[in-house]
Order: structure tokens, then sequence, then C-alpha cells
């Protein structure tokens, strides 16, 4: 007997339709933050057609919208681990967060607050951004975002998503920090980790705060971290490389980034053991 649940998104009125899933909602529910996310056996009398619906297959998963971008072509390639279903759900929300917010700016990569303000890591891929939020929550600090984060103005604005982790970690991880991952872990399998930091170490979707600091990284093989200047104009163009949204006009865009480049402070962090990177920028940020 297939059993369908229905997922609900708080204010958003969105909703995703799962037919036998269960494993799969209780695991979704548990990597946003901030969004009151409810499950119920059936859609509400007055509710509209869910947004998304998913069922298991003998293949995998299936995937069907009704009128909302789509995070990955599911037909081609069908989902087949659980994993594989939690994180698209996580990036279709957000497309469809952004879909419903077009006056946000959104930026590619990490941010965590030290002090009074925010410290960005505007980063592509496989720059060691997820691993230095994860020591930074190891280390006390408030995270909020691992890989995007939104921007109203000079102001961060967390989307409230757990950080995602690739698997195997980093191998200069200390012990201390491996430890917190493995005692605050999430869903997980053998290529992510969802990492579930405290109450106050996690901002919830819409928690702002102002930006004080942007950090480039230039993660290395060997050698001590090192804190240096660096130029606006590298720090402006990495903030447009890394910006998501392409809706509003570019000069826009250009003027906003400009702005924020313009008042922040502008930093470069070379490093090779991210605990040793976290320790420094707490030190020289605080």
């Amino acid at each position: 007997m297939t059993r369908t649940q229905h997922l609900f998104f708080g204010k958003t009125g969105w909703s995703i339709s799962l037919t036998d899933c269960e494993s799969i909602l209780r695991a979704t529910t548990s990597i946003f933050r901030g969004w009151s996310l409810k499950a119920a056996p059936a859609a509400p009398g007055t509710g509209g057609r869910p947004r998304a619906m998913i069922s298991r297959t003998a293949e995998g998963w299936h995937w069907q919208e009704q009128g909302a971008p789509k995070p990955r072509d599911w037909d081609a390639i069908p989902p087949r681990t659980p994993m594989r279903v939690i994180t698209g759900i996580h990036d279709a929300a957000l497309h469809w967060y952004l879909a419903d917010h077009p006056q946000l700016l959104c930026l590619h990569g990490a941010a965590v607050k030290i002090g009074k303000g925010l410290v960005c890591f505007p980063a592509r891929g496989r720059a060691g951004k997820s691993t230095l939020t994860a020591c930074f929550a190891a280390q006390g600090h408030k995270v909020y975002a691992d890989d995007v984060l939104g921007l109203d103005g000079n102001t961060g604005l967390a989307l409230g998503f757990l950080p995602r982790l690739r698997v195997p970690l980093a191998g200069k991880l200390s012990h201390r920090s491996r430890t917190y991952i493995a005692t605050h872990q999430g869903p997980a399998d053998d290529s992510w980790i969802y990492l579930k930091p405290e109450a106050g170490r996690i901002a919830g979707l819409g928690e702002r705060a102002p930006i004080r600091a942007i950090v480039l990284l230039d993660r290395r093989d060997t050698g001590k971290a090192r804190l240096e200047p660096a130029r606006t104009a590298d720090v402006l163009k990495h903030l447009i490389a890394e910006n998501i949204i392409r809706q509003r006009p570019m000069m826009e865009i250009f003027d906003q980034l400009h702005e924020l480049a313009r008042s922040s402070a502008c930093l470069a962090l070379r490093y090779s053991d991210p605990d040793e990177a976290v320790a420094l920028l707490s030190r020289e940020l605080a």
C-alpha cells in the first residue's frame, strides 16, 4: 500500500507531495532551519496543488514539478539514492525562494559571524569554504551560509540550510573538528554529510547581519595560514563572478556589489590547515 504525505514550507505557500518516501521526508525536514516545515498526511482542502511530487519507483525516484524551476533533469538521470533526493529538494527550495524574492542578490559562498558582523568567503567549488564553515562552528561561531548567502544591500541574509560537506573530509582537520562533525552529523551517505550545529551556531531563514569583511580563499597543499589585504577590484571581480542572480539590470547589480566591496574589509587568506585558518581569522577579525 502506497502512502502519500505532504511537506509544507511555512508561509511560502509551497508544498511537496512525497509517496513512499517516509525516511526521505524525515531527513529533509532536518536540513532546513527557520522555514517552519510541517508534514501532514494530506493537503488541506483550501490549499493549491503541490509544487512538486516525488514518488519511489523501481529505478529510484520520480520527480514532477508544476510551474516551478527544476533543480536538475531527473527524467534523464533518476536519483538512485536518498541523498540525491534530499539534496534535490534542498536545491529546489533555494531556486523557488530566490524566484519569489527577485530583489535579493545571492552570493555563491560561505558566511560566518565573527564579533558583530559577517565575514564572507565568495568561492568556487572545492575552495574549502564548507570545511572552514564546519571548523568555525566547532570553535563556537554562528554559521549563516556554507554555499549560498542572500545579499540585501550590505547585509547578509541566511537562507536557512544546514552546511553540506563533501566526503571524504579534508585530511588536515583537527581531532576537535572531526569530533564535532561526527557528533553533529545530520543526513549522510558516502558522498555528503549534512552538519547540524547547535541552535545558537546556525542562522535560520531570514536572519540578517551586516557584512564587515570579505575574504578571498587560496587553499594550498602546504604552508602556514596568512591573511593579507586584497585589492577592492579583485574582491569585486569575485563578487560579480559568484553572484547567482541575473534577473535585475546588470548596472544595479554592479553598483550594489561595488558598494559592498568598497565598504567591507577586503582580505585574502592563504592556508593549508583549515583549523589554523579559522583560528587566525577569529583572532584577527574579533
